[in-house]
C-alpha cells in the first residue's frame, strides 16, 4: 500500500466520522436508491443480475452494511469490505445490533482477501474513487474481476463533476483531483472518471458488456452527481 492509500486509510477511522462502535450507538442506514433501482429491478438498467438465495455478494466499503440489507433479506451469502480495523468496528457493531450474518474482511479495492470466482455481485458504491490517478481505477477494475465469477455482475457508483465534493477539487492531471471541501479528506488525492463515456470504457476493458448511467440532485446547500457502471464479467 502506498504512501497516499496509508494516508487515505487512517483518515477513515470512527472519530472523524462521529460515530460510536458500540451497538447501543447505532443508528440505522438506508440502501442507496440508485442501487436498488439499478440492481434490484429489470427497469432501468439492461444488464441487471437475478438475485436469488444463492447470489454471493460482496459490498467494499461496507461501512453500515445499508447496502447489503436487501440481499441478506433475501436468502444471499453476504460478504462486506472494510479498509481498516477501525471501519471494520463499525461494520461489525452495524452487523451485531440489527442481527446480520455477513462476514467482514479487511482488505482494499486493489487487494480483496479472496480467491478468484468467489461472487456474483460484487458493490463499489463510491469507494474506486479512493485510487489515485487513472491507473489505480484499471488496476481496481482487475481487481474486480478477479473476484467475480463467469457472468457475475459489478456495480460502481462514482461521484460525477457536478457532485460538491468533485466540484470543489483541484484537478491535477487526468483523473486526478485533489479535494479542497473542508472535511477529513481536504488535500487528499482522489480519481474519478471524466465522464460516463470514459467509465464505460475503462469497464470495458475488462467487463461486457457494460451499462452506464447518471443521477444528480440539486438542492439549496449542495448538489450530488453520480455515475455507475454494471458491468459483466464474460
Amino acid at each position: 500500500m502506498g504512501d497516499g492509500m496509508s494516508e487515505k486509510s487512517a483518515s477513515w477511522q470512527a472519530d472523524n466520522l462521529g460515530q460510536s462502535t458500540k451497538p447501543q450507538g447505532f443508528i440505522r442506514h438506508h440502501p442507496s436508491e440508485l442501487m436498488l433501482r439499478s440492481v434490484l429491478s429489470g427497469r432501468y438498467c439492461s444488464t441487471s443480475p437475478e438475485i436469488t438465495p444463492q447470489t454471493r455478494v460482496l459490498d467494499i466499503g461496507c461501512m453500515y452494511l445499508n447496502n447489503l440489507i436487501p440481499f441478506h433479506d433475501r436468502g444471499c451469502a453476504c460478504t462486506g469490505v472494510e479498509i481498516n480495523a477501525d471501519m471494520l468496528a463499525i461494520s461489525r457493531s452495524a452487523a451485531e445490533a440489527q442481527g446480520l450474518a455477513i462476514a467482514l474482511h479487511e482488505g482494499r479495492n486493489q487487494a480483496l482477501p479472496f480467491e478468484a470466482n468467489s461472487f456474483d455481485l460484487l458493490l463499489a458504491i463510491n469507494v474506486i474513487h479512493y485510487e489515485d490517478d487513472g491507473h489505480g481505477l484499471k488496476a481496481a477494475l482487475r481487481e474486480y474481476h478477479r473476484v467475480l465469477a463467469p457472468a457475475g455482475r459489478a456495480f460502481i457508483v462514482s461521484a460525477g463533476p457536478e457532485h460538491y465534493l468533485r466540484a470543489s477539487a483541484e484537478r491535477l492531471g487526468p483523473n486526478q483531483f485533489r479535494i479542497a471541501y473542508s472535511d477529513f479528506r481536504r488535500g487528499q488525492v482522489m480519481a474519478y472518471f471524466d465522464d460516463l463515456q470514459q467509465m464505460k470504457m475503462m469497464m470495458g476493458e475488462v467487463f461486457d458488456p457494460v451499462s452506464t448511467g447518471r443521477l444528480m440532485e440539486t438542492h439549496d446547500q449542495a448538489s450530488v452527481d453520480f455515475f455507475y457502471g454494471m458491468g459483466v464479467k464474460g
